[in-house]
C-alpha cells in the first residue's frame, strides 16, 4: 500500500511537472505564431497594394492612351543605359511635366524625338540656349557625344524627379497578356480566397459565440 500511495504521489507531481511544461512550451510559441501572423499580414497587404497599383496604372493607361501617371508624375519605362549611373536599363522614371523656362543645366529630362518620331528619350540637359527659340542641349550620363540636335521646348514632356530601379521590367511586363495573368489575376485570386477564408472563419467563429450565449 505504501508502494502504491509513493506512486501515485510521484506520478501527480509528474503530471503537474509535464502540465507546467507544456504550458510554457505553449506560451513560449504564442509569440513566434504573433510575428508569423504579423508577417502574413503585412505581406498581404502589399500584395493588395501592388495588385491595385498595377490594375489603376494599366486601365488608366488602356483609356487615356497615355503613359500611366500618378500624383502629377508621368511613368516611363527605360529601355536602355545610356543614363547610367544615375539610372539603368529596365528602371521606371516618374517624369513632371514642367514649364520649359524653368529647365537649367544639369536637370535630367523626357523629350520627344525630332520630325515625326514617336521614340521618347531621357537625357541630362548639359547647356541652354536661349538665342531665339528655347532649345536644350543634352547628352546621356554614359555617352562620349552630346546629343546631335537641340531639344526644342516644345518638345520637352518633363523633368525627371526620381527613378525606381527595376520597376520599369515589372510594367512592361504586365502590359503582356501573360503579365497580366501572373502580376494581377494569380494575385488577385489568392487575395480573394484569403479574405473567402477569413470571412468564414469570423463567421464560424460568431455562430460558436450565439450559441454559446444560448447555452448560458
Amino acid at each position: 500500500m505504501e508502494e502504491e500511495v509513493q506512486f501515485s504521489r510521484r506520478y501527480g507531481r509528474n503530471s503537474r511537472k509535464s502540465g507546467r511544461n507544456s504550458r510554457k512550451k505553449s506560451s513560449g510559441n504564442r509569440p513566434v505564431v504573433s510575428v508569423i501572423k504579423i508577417l502574413g499580414n503585412i505581406i498581404f497587404a502589399c500584395l493588395t497594394i501592388v495588385i491595385a497599383f498595377l490594375v489603376f496604372f494599366l486601365v488608366q493607361s488602356r483609356l487615356s492612351g497615355q503613359p500611366p501617371a500618378v500624383a502629377g508624375h508621368q511613368m516611363y519605362i527605360v529601355l536602355s543605359g545610356s543614363m547610367s549611373p544615375a539610372f539603368d536599363t529596365g528602371s521606371l522614371v516618374l517624369v513632371k511635366p514642367v514649364d520649359p523656362e524653368t529647365i537649367t543645366e544639369g536637370d535630367i529630362i523626357t523629350f520627344r524625338g525630332t520630325g515625326t518620331s514617336t521614340t521618347m528619350l531621357t537625357h541630362r540637359v548639359i547647356g541652354v540656349n536661349k538665342e531665339g527659340d528655347l532649345s536644350f542641349y543634352t547628352r546621356g550620363d554614359a555617352n562620349q557625344v552630346d546629343d546631335p540636335i537641340p531639344v526644342a521646348a516644345r518638345n520637352v514632356i518633363g523633368r525627371v524627379s526620381f527613378a525606381i530601379p527595376y520597376a520599369g521590367y515589372v510594367m512592361d511586363f504586365a502590359r503582356t497578356k501573360k503579365g497580366l495573368l501572373t502580376i494581377v489575376i494569380i494575385p488577385g485570386i489568392f487575395v480573394i480566397i484569403l479574405e473567402l477564408r477569413n470571412l468564414f472563419r469570423y463567421a464560424v467563429k460568431e455562430e460558436a459565440r450565439k450559441k454559446a450565449e444560448i447555452q448560458k
